[in-house]
């Protein structure tokens, strides 16, 4: 078995508790929390894309059903149980913009931004990946319009903590078909920001592979292994449609090869999805949301949030979840390898002064 430059970061030398500094391990560790989060469109929409043809009033109707929807209120309930944990870094996936006729109807990352400081959070948004973007006719009370639904994911950050860098790309293989004359592909990427988290570079990516195709979800999984770094304190923070008990090829199985499972590691796998997508039922049966580390990083814990029934939202005679995904906190030891001495440098400075000098 070949034995990688990753393999040998993960079982490196045993983080030094009280000042943090290690001897034959990561220096300067500092402990840190982390989230990911699906927001939930809140309306079924892979169906559409699946019929014989478009139906413009199918459309119609689930374009309806999400304008009426409470997605503001969601977004609030999302936000507080998230400043609540106060991660550094958080990883949010289908945060969607709807328009109508090229007039927005939601932006859900516009409102969880907002959210964020509605509840005394102050989060900005680091990095954004555009995924799918698809317009359809749609039909409705005798009125003909377009929807368009821009799928995204982004990487949120903490006001303490400083972006060095950042990042997005979509994956080269994606689902696709041929509907009504008109070629409409389910665009899937990633985003990542390199951070400073208390004088520590950490580098948090979010992504969202395919729900179509597990050999698709592979071959993505496959891209976003080659991309991310080795040495630096990696989070991926991921709804990867897969699921640990999943057959090969696995996005899972290939993707927890390379890194480190913080729910597995620390033994504490919780179902995370999936609620009805209408949001009003269902329970969550298995795990496709994730923490996974690399690098100098070193789970230490993990939770659920988004779970608690009282969260629920009320719109009319209808409770509605704020999400179909359950969200993933994880707490974390991170560090710096002593063989990075730029970053060991910037880290003391970074300490010293209470800011990134080079930032």
């Amino acid at each position: 078995m070949q034995f990688s430059r990753r393999d040998a970061l993960r079982a490196g030398g045993g983080f030094v508790a009280g000042a943090g500094y290690a001897t034959t391990g990561p220096l300067l560790a500092a402990s840190t929390t982390v989230a990911t989060q699906n927001l939930g469109l809140g309306v079924p929409l892979l169906d559409l894309l699946t019929r014989e043809r478009l139906d413009p009033e199918l459309v119609g109707e689930r374009f309806t059903q999400l304008a009426a929807s409470p997605v503001p209120e969601r977004m609030a309930v999302l936000a507080a149980e998230l400043t609540a944990e106060s991660p550094a870094i958080v990883g949010v996936q289908e945060g969607a913009l709807v328009e109508r006729d090229g007039e927005p109807v939601f932006d859900f990352l516009s409102l969880l931004e907002r959210e964020f400081e509605e509840a005394g959070g102050s989060y900005r948004r680091a990095a954004v990946s555009p995924n799918a973007d698809i317009t359809l006719p749609a039909a409705h009370d005798g009125e003909r319009f377009d929807v368009r639904f821009h799928d995204r994911d982004a990487v949120f950050v903490r006001e303490d903590v400083a972006v060095e860098a950042t990042d997005a790309a979509q994956f080269a293989v994606n689902a696709s078909r041929r509907l009504d004359g008109r070629r409409l592909v389910a665009t899937r990427g990633f985003c990542r920001a390199d951070c400073l988290v208390d004088g520590v570079p950490v580098v948090g990516v979010s992504t969202h592979l395919s729900a179509a195709d597990r050999r698709i979800r592979y071959v993505q999984a496959q891209a976003l292994a080659n991309q991310l770094p080795e040495e630096r304190a990696l989070v991926l923070l991921a709804d990867l449609n897969s699921r640990p008990l999943a057959e090969d090829p696995s996005a899972y199985n290939l993707l927890a090869g390379e890194l480190t499972d913080a729910a597995t590691a620390t033994g504490e796998p919780a179902l995370t999805c999936c609620r009805e997508p209408t949001l009003d039922g269902g329970g969550l049966g298995f795990r496709l949301d994730f923490v996974l580390t690399g690098g100098p990083a070193r789970p230490l814990g993990t939770r659920l949030t988004a779970v608690d029934d009282g969260l629920r939202v009320q719109t009319g005679d209808r409770r509605l979840w704020p999400s179909d995904h359950a969200g993933v906190v994880a707490d974390l030891r991170v560090g710096v390898e002593p063989d990075r001495l730029g970053d060991v440098a910037r880290a003391l400075v970074a300490r010293a002064l209470g800011t990134d000098p080079f930032a």
